[in-house]
């Protein structure tokens, strides 16, 4: 490819993508800029090899702490150590076993992938390529597919699209019902909660991600469909809706009562993309509540059990973005029930995660103590004991 510069306004990242990895032989440094804040991805024969930032949200110590492999006051010690050594944060963490390579690797993949999907929304800035990669500053390079990595974005940004339709304004302020919250409470959800309650906007509550906007996003979204978070000035159904509403909800029921959770559980998120219906949030708690019991309780029973294979580079295309960051989370976690209700993603989409990742073999489950196949009685030449008990 050559060279070129652009406005973000014109050529934005879903479309500037595509030739990097769908031409052969693309070597080069795609740098985006916005303010203050400027990215740069080095791309390799179709795959992500390096990224940077000078965002310090994005500091490796902040997402080894994100992820749970490093506590804070220790990522810090580390920073500071290395700084002291004149080493690479990374390199430091793993020569004095700081962190193990493979989990380091998985916390910088994490983060060039966060890093460029966030990109993906940016309509306003630069944007270049440049052909030719500079000499190496990190030690431990990345190997992540770009057509992976695009088809990820675009799936990101028409959630986006879904949320935007549902709260089309940053300044809408919520009325919170705690009560809707209890059975699926987590930390994140709290802090959601006694934003909204304090009179946060839409805008304030996205902000407080410790990650990406998108994950608090998803936990507002979830809040809502439980009834727990309620627009001040919400739109309901259109007139000449109602009729169509009631069918919608009695299909829903029906669901419930086949045991179809999964379809109910759409449905109903389907009917409050239109606002807010009290009997459509009533029976999304029923429908989700059923349905994470039917997937987790299975999951929450292997504590203790769950074997992390390494992750392949590279990655394996049938495996996302999330599913990845919920390996990275399940691998920090004292437990499956404190991963997966800490998940950006949602309880509900993090056990079928697991299920997943489990299914391609990077997760998998130990045998219980004792229960290998059991050893005959022998006497003490090591032939076998014959009438024992008789």
């Amino acid at each position: 490819m050559e060279p070129f510069n652009g406005s973000l306004a014109n050529y934005r990242l879903q479309l500037v993508m595509p030739p990097l990895f769908s031409a052969p032989g693309v070597e080069g440094v795609l740098s985006v800029e916005r303010g203050a804040v400027r990215r740069c991805f080095h791309v390799k024969d179709g795959y992500l090899v390096g990224e940077s930032s000078n965002d310090p949200r994005e500091h490796l110590a902040q997402i080894l702490v994100n992820l749970r492999i490093l506590d804070a006051p220790r990522a810090a010690a580390a920073f500071e150590a290395a700084e002291g050594a004149g080493m690479p944060y990374g390199t430091f963490l793993v020569q004095r076993c700081f962190v193990e390579l493979p989990r380091l690797i998985e916390a910088l993949e994490h983060k060039a992938r966060e890093s460029l999907f966030d990109c993906y929304a940016w309509e306003s800035g630069e944007v270049g390529f440049t052909p030719g990669l500079p000499p190496s500053a990190r030690a431990i390079g990345l190997k992540l597919s770009l057509s992976t990595l695009h088809r990820d974005a675009v799936s990101r940004q028409r959630e986006w699209s879904m949320f935007r339709d549902i709260f089309p304004r940053m300044d809408t302020t919520f009325r919170v019902f705690r009560e809707f919250a209890v059975e699926t409470y987590s930390e994140e959800e709290d802090v959601l909660l006694d934003l909204a309650a304090s009179g946060a906007t839409l805008g304030e509550l996205l902000a407080s991600a410790r990650e990406a906007p998108l994950f608090a996003a998803r936990w507002v979204l979830h809040l809502y469909r439980r009834g727990a978070l309620a627009p001040r000035k919400a739109l309901g159904p259109r007139l000449g809706e109602a009729a169509e509403l009631e069918e919608l909800l009695t299909l829903v029921k029906r669901f419930l009562e086949a045991g179809q959770y999964d379809h109910a559980v759409a449905l109903a998120a389907q009917i409050l993309e239109q606002g807010p219906v009290p009997e459509a949030h009533a029976l999304y708690r029923e429908a989700e509540i059923r349905l994470t019991l039917a997937l987790s309780d299975e999951l929450f029973a292997l504590d203790g059990r769950l074997v992390f294979e390494p992750i392949p580079r590279p990655t394996p295309p049938d495996l996302t973005a999330d599913d990845l960051y919920l390996y990275s989370k399940l691998r920090g976690s004292r437990s499956i029930r404190q991963a997966l209700r800490t998940a950006a993603m949602g309880e509900l989409a993090a056990s079928r995660s697991v299920h997943r990742l489990m299914a391609s073999g990077l997760i998998r489950v130990a045998p219980l103590p004792g229960s290998g196949p059991r050893r005959a009685h022998t006497d003490p030449f090591g032939l076998p004991i014959h009438g024992v008990g008789s």
